[in-house]
């Protein structure tokens, strides 16, 4: 994760220690669901969120979802994506929420994945 964030084009600065404290948040969130690729002992990739009931359906928020750069276009993400999407339909979550960077490779995954850019929507950050 810190590799993968600190690199563009997100060209954070994540330490090992602000990842664990990030990662050790999401997985004490209510409802956290998340799958992991490894190679031999190693973590390649992830996906994590958690599952809110809305209204008349239950969706997936996704916090964090990367790929190990050495193996991307390979098909891990794709796979980690999809088989995700099928475990949470068959526990009856209707769909995911998600930000990224339009001016990523990420944005066109998603949208390569048939996920759709909510034109009508806006993802505001507040600093304070």
């Amino acid at each position: 994760m810190v590799s993968i964030y600190n690199a563009p084009p997100w060209n954070d600065k994540w330490t090992e220690e602000t990842a664990l404290e990030s990662l050790y948040t999401i997985l004490e969130f209510p409802k956290f669901y998340g799958n992991v690729i490894v190679d031999g002992d190693k973590i390649i990739g992830a996906i994590m969120g958690h599952n809110r009931r809305y209204a008349t359906e239950t969706t997936y928020y996704i916090y964090e979802f990367f790929v190990s750069d050495k193996y991307r276009r390979k098909g891990v993400a794709t796979n980690l994506y999809k088989n995700t999407i099928d475990e949470l339909n068959e526990l009856g979550i209707s769909g995911a929420f998600f930000t990224t960077l339009r001016n990523s490779s990420a944005y066109n995954f998603y949208v390569k994945q048939g996920a759709l850019d909510l034109i009508d929507s806006a993802c505001f950050y507040h600093k304070f």
